[in-house]
Order: structure tokens, then sequence, then C-alpha cells
């Protein structure tokens, strides 16, 4: 989810399928937590998007992997690349705590304080967030912006990494198999189903993480991506088998035990689009998904923030109009559009404007704070050991 344009080949090309893989599940999580009726209650693909977090954590153990383990092992800098990787997903996370933050001083300007600072918006979570341990359990609830517990819980997966290759890089494929093993039966004992987030988010981070990182450490072989070109037909059937299994698993078994194996299925699909192979990956290649992928991190990060002002809209006009834009529901409180084109339309427009917001953090925050946290951490002595990646083949 965060990598963006750093899921890079060895020989500096990206894994641009991979990218175009990222920006589709990005918009699939913003339409998941969108409270809207129509398409997005109704699909059990939306319903279940929840799921494709994992594929996140997948590809970035996947990506992490291939990028920076010759170098990390070589340079044994845990810190650079640790302080690299929190210039990379802090200055938008910090960015995106803000925001939420001065709408609410806003509002205790407004209301007092009886009706600000508690609940999602409370001083403890503000804290939690700051530090970024809102997926360590100290909060029983998501708060802030919400979807950022992910980016809390790959830190952890991050410096695990690190630290494996840094003091142990043979035990990196063990401690990884050792980490699904345990983790994804403690999950199931603690909370029952997948989807962990403050309490035990940092767990399934690690196990997804870790199912990436066996990916590339014993499976993958860059000379297996070129031979994969010479059978378009193969592996657009390959492809197109993996495509449906992703959905249909995610549609009809996300809200049941099965979606345990959540990890294990996006493993599947991502090691079969790495190798770009069909005319599914030559689709996600092209500009429009592309550009997705770029900015990907920038709409699962901005997303909330913008339902959150779309739902502000609709509750103006309702009291403007005295046409009342939401129902009642049961599992989500209350949804927009008391008709299902209704809540349809307003999806749209939460898409389209993530997608536009996100074009501007992505320019004025993302790339800024990458810049910054490479003049902080500096440069290194020599080539390799700044916890970038080189154009030197990568260990398999």
């Amino acid at each position: 989810m965060i990598e963006g344009r750093a899921a890079v080949r060895n020989d500096g090309a990206r894994f641009q399928a991979l990218d175009g893989w990222r920006g589709v599940c990005a918009l699939l999580v913003v339409c998941f937590h969108a409270p809207v009726t129509g398409f997005a209650e109704t699909s059990g693909l939306v319903r279940n998007a929840f799921l494709f977090v994992d594929f996140f954590f997948v590809l970035s153990g996947f990506v992490i992997t291939h990028a920076f383990y010759g170098t990390l092992r070589e340079s044994r800098d845990f810190s650079r690349f640790f302080l690299l990787r929190l210039a990379r997903v802090y200055p938008l996370h910090l960015a995106m705590l803000l925001l939420p933050l001065a709408f609410e001083c806003a509002r205790l300007a407004l209301k007092g304080p009886a009706e600000t600072f508690a609940g999602g918006t409370s001083v403890d979570g503000l804290i939690a967030n700051l530090f970024m341990v809102q997926s360590f359990g100290f909060l029983d609830t998501l708060t802030w912006n919400y979807p950022s517990w992910s980016i809390s819980a790959e830190l952890v997966a991050y410096a695990a990494f690190a630290a494996v290759v840094v003091t142990a890089p043979r035990l990196l494929v063990p401690l990884a198999a050792l980490a699904i093993v345990v983790g994804l039966p403690v999950i199931a004992m603690a909370i029952g189903n997948m989807d962990a987030s403050s309490n035990l988010g940092w767990l399934r981070c690690l196990a997804g993480f870790s199912v990436g990182v066996i990916l590339r450490r014993t499976l993958w072989r860059d000379a297996a991506a070129a031979q994969a070109r010479r059978h378009p037909t193969s592996w657009s059937l390959a492809e197109l088998a993996v495509v449906l299994l992703v959905g249909i698993f995610v549609s009809r078994q996300g809200g049941t035990d099965l979606a345990f194996a959540a990890p294990f299925v996006f493993g599947l699909a991502l090691y079969v689009f790495a190798h770009e192979g069909g005319i599914f990956s030559r689709a996600l290649k092209t500009r429009p998904f592309a550009f997705l992928g770029l900015i990907s991190y920038s709409i699962y990060m901005t997303h909330a923030f913008v339902i959150d002002r779309v739902h502000n809209v609709a509750s103006v006009l309702t009291k403007v109009t005295g046409t009342d834009l939401f129902v009642r529901s049961p599992a989500r409180n209350e949804l927009i559009g008391p008709q299902a084109w209704q809540g349809t339309v307003t999806l749209v427009v939460i898409v389209l404007g993530t997608i536009v917001f996100s074009a501007l953090t992505y320019r004025f925050v993302e790339k800024p704070g990458m810049a910054l946290g490479r003049r902080l951490v500096g440069r290194p002595d020599r080539a390799g050991t700044s916890g970038e990646p080189v154009k030197s083949p990568a260990a398999a």
C-alpha cells in the first residue's frame, strides 16, 4: 500500500502490474468504507473489501524483500533503513491527522467540550496516532484517521524484517513461516475473525507481510518473469483464473472462517501478476491504472477524510431541504441515499473526490516528505547502504 513507485525491480523497472493492483484494491477499500446505499451496500466484493488490506501486507513483504534484502544484508544499517521507511509514511499520516484535528478544534469552538474530543476523536486516540501505536491494542476501537492503523502495523513489519536481515538473514524465511503459523491462529482465537485492526492489527500485518517475504525468497526468479512474456495466452488464462478466484473468495468467503486464507490467496495473485505475462497485466500497466498505483497510498490515507466531508454535506442538505438523505442501517448506523441510485451517485462523488484529493496530497505531501526524509537521513557513504534499492541483481 505504501510503496507506490518503490515497487521496483532490480533493473530499475517497477512491477507495474502490481502497482495497478494496488490502485484497484485501494479504491475497493474506499468503497468498503463509504456509508452509502446501492452497489456498495449490496456487493459482496465491496462488503468484504476490508480483506484487501491483507493484499497490501503481502505486497509490502514481497516488494520490501525484493528491493532491500540484498543492500540491507550488506550494509547492516537498521537505523537508516527504518528512518527512511518512517519518512516515507509519516508525513502523509501526520497531515491526515492534523486535518481532522483542525475540524475537531473548530467543532470545539462552536459546540463546546461536551460534544468534542470523545469517541473516535478522543485525546487518547490522538496520542496513539501521533506515536503510531494504534494497532497495538492500547485502544479498543479505531480513532481519528481510522485506516492509518495498518500503517502503524507495517512499521512493526519493517522493523522485524530489518532486524532479522541485519542480525540473522538465514533465519528470515523460518521466522516468517513462524509468524504465519503462530499469528493467524492467535488472531482466530483472540478475535474470531480476520478483521483485526486496533487489537492485534500488527500481528495480522506481520503474517501477511511474511507471506510476501517467503514468496520472494523461495519461489521468485527474475528469469521466470522474462520467460512468461513468451507465453501470453497461458499467462492470460492464469491471470483470469486468479482474478476470478480473488473475486469469488472475497465475495463469498470474506465473512467466514475461510477469510484467514486471504494472505495465501493474495500471495498467489501477486505471484502470478508479478510475471506480467498476460493480457490483464498489460491492462494494469496502462496509464490510468499506473496513476492509481502511484497515488494509492494517498487514496488509502485520505479517503476517510473525504467520506466525512461528504457526510457533512449530506447532513447540511438534509437540514436545508428538509429531505432526509440518510437511511438507518443496523450494521452501519446510517447510510447516505434513501434510494439506491442516490447512494451510488454519492459513492461516485466520494471516489472521484478521493482521487483528486490524493493527487494533491501525493504532489504536495508525499513527494516533499520523501525528499525531506532523504535529506535528514543523509547520503550514504557508498552506494547501496542507504536503505534504497540498488540496480544490481537481488539475492534469490
